[in-house]
């Protein structure tokens, strides 16, 4: 073992190809991170760096420790393939942790999608693939970047005239049918609704709609039904 150290220890330029691969998921790793950081989530910088270059030196391990201790006469199978399976599954584990829940809202994915390509990214420069590995950092902050403008001036517009309201109604039990006609001609995006007999014999239906209508017009859409005994409205701020 100490011949092969040896060895290497006269061959410098293995000791840059180390270096430079090192660098570089250090130095791309930096991009994602301060993307990151700027637009304040929890996983900014030193985490991305640390992420990246984490999963550069395990690939460098499994391409050159483990194949000196097969030279040297250890038993065992250079398998590079091994240790980069498990860097995936263990960026898992840190992705699930910058994932939060609030209330309906999910926050953090994007971030965790972010350090699981922090790795692949770790994993190209450890291989000695540069190209893949600088191409897949700009087309990453592409997708943090410009995708996001686009969302927050397309796509959030668009979603701005929706609101989320829960629509309580009592009725006639004889008139369910008729009630049933009216909320699946108005409203197509029901997220959640409970059915269940209230008393003097009415009919309670609760519901949770995804709608464009304000609540004067969905008031309106049941305030002229006789046979609709009462309704209450509320528009939900998640």
């Amino acid at each position: 073992m100490e011949n092969i150290y040896n060895m290497m220890a006269q061959n410098s330029g293995f000791y840059v190809i180390i270096f430079a691969r090192l660098i570089a998921s250090i130095f791309l790793a930096s991009l994602l991170g301060i993307e990151r950081e700027l637009t304040g989530k929890v996983a900014g910088l030193r985490t991305h760096i640390l992420v990246c270059a984490g999963a550069c030196v395990f690939t460098l391990l499994s391409l050159y420790g483990f194949k000196m201790h097969v030279m040297e006469g250890f038993s065992g199978v250079n398998d590079p393939a091994r240790i980069g399976a498990q860097i995936i599954t263990g960026i898992g584990f840190i992705g699930a942790g910058t994932i939060m829940r609030n209330g309906s809202n999910v926050l953090g994915i994007t971030t965790a999608a972010t350090l699981w390509m922090a790795a692949a990214i770790g994993m190209s420069c450890g291989c000695g693939l540069y190209s893949i590995a600088t191409l897949a950092t700009l087309l990453t902050l592409v997708v943090l970047i410009v995708i996001r403008k686009f969302e927050k001036k397309v796509l959030s517009d668009h979603l701005k005239k929706y609101r989320n309201v829960k629509v309580n109604i009592s009725c006639d039990i004889l008139e369910i049918d008729n009630v049933n006609k009216i909320i699946d001609e108005h409203f197509k995006n029901i997220t959640k609704i409970e059915k269940r007999i209230g008393s003097d014999n009415e009919f309670v239906i609760k519901l949770l709609v995804t709608t464009r209508k304000n609540l004067v017009t969905i008031n309106n859409i049941f305030k002229e039904i006789p046979y609709i005994k009462k309704i209450d409205i509320q528009e939900i701020y998640e």
